[in-house]
This record gives C-alpha cells, sequence and structure tokens, in this order.
C-alpha cells in the first residue's frame, strides 16, 4: 500500500441534482489531483435524479479522469426519526442491515443503471455513509468487483485491507452538530499531518452549503500543498510500497 505524505482525493454523491456544484468540488484539488479523483456516483439519488435522466451528466462524468465508483443505489432507506434530529435529513445509510435479495437487488439496479447512463461498469464500490449489509461483500466478488472503499480502509478483494481513513468533512445539516465537528475535526487533521501517513480526502456537495467548513477544507488542502504531500490514484494507494 502507499505510505507517506499522499493522500487520495474523493468526491462522494455524484448525481445530475448537483451537477452545478461539481466543477466547484474538482477546483479544491490541485491540477496534478484532478486525474486521480475517485468519484462516488449514485445511479438513482433519492429516486429522484437517475443517471438516465441526464445524459449529458452522465457523459461528463463518464469522460472525467479518474475511478468512478458505484455508491448504493438510492443512497437511502427513507425517513427516520432518529436521522432527521441528529442529521436533518433521512436515513442515508442504504445498505445497512440490509438482507442478502435487498443487497443484490440495489447493487443489480445500480449496475444497471451505470450502463443504461453509459458509464463504464465499476470495479469498486463505497457503501452510503460507508455502512454495509452482512452480505455486501459476498454479493460485490460475485459480481466482479475489485474491492470495497470502506470506513477506515480500502478493501481489496483477496488481497489485503490496507488502512486508509477518510479526512470527511460532511456533518449534515444541523448547525449545533457542524460547529463543534469542524473543531473536532482540526485535531484529526493536525493528527494527520503529523502521523504523515496516507489518508482519503473527501468532498460532498453539501460542503459547499457551509462557509466556514468550506474555509476549512480549503486551508486544508493549502497546507498539503505546503507541505508537499502527493495525491495519488486508487490503484497507487492500494498497490505503492
Amino acid at each position: 500500500m502507499a505510505q507517506g505524505k499522499r493522500f487520495l482525493p474523493e468526491i462522494h454523491d455524484l448525481h445530475p441534482g448537483m451537477a452545478d456544484r461539481l466543477d466547484r468540488l474538482i477546483a479544491v484539488f490541485p491540477e496534478p489531483a484532478r486525474a486521480h479523483i475517485a468519484y462516488s456516483v449514485v445511479p438513482n439519488w433519492h429516486g429522484q435524479h437517475p443517471l438516465s435522466s441526464d445524459l449529458s451528466f452522465a457523459e461528463r462524468v463518464s469522460a472525467l479522469p479518474g475511478e468512478k465508483v458505484l455508491h448504493g443505489w438510492t443512497h437511502t432507506k427513507g425517513p427516520d426519526l432518529l436521522n432527521w434530529v441528529l442529521y436533518g435529513h433521512e436515513n442515508r445509510s442504504e445498505f445497512q442491515g440490509l438482507s442478502r435479495g435487498d443487497t443484490e437487488e440495489r447493487l443489480d439496479l445500480g449496475l444497471a443503471m451505470f450502463a443504461e447512463a453509459g458509464l463504464a461498469r465499476p470495479g469498486w464500490f463505497c457503501a452510503p455513509r460507508w455502512m454495509s449489509s452482512p452480505s455486501l461483500d459476498t454479493t460485490l466478488k460475485a459480481r466482479g468487483f475489485r474491492g470495497v472503499l470502506a470506513r477506515d480502509r480500502v478493501k481489496v478483494f483477496g488481497a489485503g485491507q490496507p488502512p486508509l481513513p477518510p479526512l470527511n468533512f460532511d456533518e449534515g445539516a444541523r448547525s449545533w452538530k457542524i460547529g463543534p465537528g469542524r473543531v473536532l475535526r482540526q485535531r484529526l487533521i493536525a493528527k494527520l499531518l503529523k502521523e504523515m501517513r496516507p489518508f482519503r480526502f473527501v468532498l460532498h456537495p453539501d460542503d459547499l452549503d457551509h462557509p466556514k467548513t468550506f474555509a476549512q477544507i480549503e486551508r486544508t488542502m493549502a497546507r498539503l500543498l505546503a507541505a508537499g504531500w502527493t495525491p495519488i490514484g486508487l490503484d497507487e494507494a492500494i498497490t505503492a510500497p
């Protein structure tokens, strides 16, 4: 696996409804990093934004350099009181606790939508909120996936699980969580920079809704570049010595 001052750039939750945000998210990363971005694509965001409904967006995503990762089917399990209280929205842990049948169905729907929209068959999967079902890995292997971008590592089927923790800026929509989350994240950023071990720099479309959080994102990227950190792609992250 990769060692030293390296980071894997990621952008999550790509779907037609966030098309006007994509360029700004990509621009966070310096030019040398943009060919290495791992894009987590949701085929049918909340059942309202199927890729097949906007083929121009799908073509744009397909043409982007970097890995296209399957990121669930709809990214939601529907309304949920606890999630509304904590995050200000529905339960987005789509695969958490799913049965084998539901897991298979959602994966197959996602793969079919990728094909219908003209995207190449993905080799990697990232579960929404990094929450998986008991049968997820077995089901992915049966469909030829190479592995999973998991919560704190990358699972490479048949080849190991190199640690690669995410630096994530998404706290949901509740202001009482966003501010404290930013403070706690600053400690994580300091730890990552001090340890000089590879990690994933993860952006979400909703990051753009919180100016102080987005300022933290830009400051952190500037610090990485000033300190000589190098962007790497997914293949390099799991194979480099």
